[in-house]
């Protein structure tokens, strides 16, 4: 295991920006938020951050149409292939609008 210690940042947790925070990097992965007492702080290869924020990298990918189609005015199979084209497959679907509450419908036609 070779381990990278993330350390002097305020990382953003599920409680806000915390101080005093290492976040350990397994490779590619976040092996964990931890205190700086953690014993795997010890054996990592340390990394200081300078007092910086660290952050996930936020991602919103929406997509409401492509191939000549629009999911909106057709929610199926083939349409999502459409939109993906060469793309074997889609990670998942967000569903917001009337779909889910009409009294939270927001901007969108209650009657489509």
């Amino acid at each position: 295991m070779s381990l990278e210690a993330l350390a002097n940042a305020r990382v953003l947790t599920d409680d806000g920006l915390a101080a005093g925070r290492i976040v350990l990097l397994d490779g590619e992965r976040i092996a964990g938020v931890v205190g700086p007492d953690d014993p795997r702080c010890a054996r990592a290869r340390r990394r200081d951050l300078g007092g910086a924020l660290l952050l996930p990298g936020f991602v919103d990918s929406q997509v409401n149409g492509g191939g000549g189609v629009l999911f909106n005015d057709d929610p199926s199979v083939e349409t999502i292939a459409a939109i993906a084209q060469k793309t074997p497959g889609v990670i998942g679907v967000h569903i917001e609008g009337p779909f889910i509450n009409a009294a939270r419908k927001g901007a969108h036609d209650a009657a489509k």
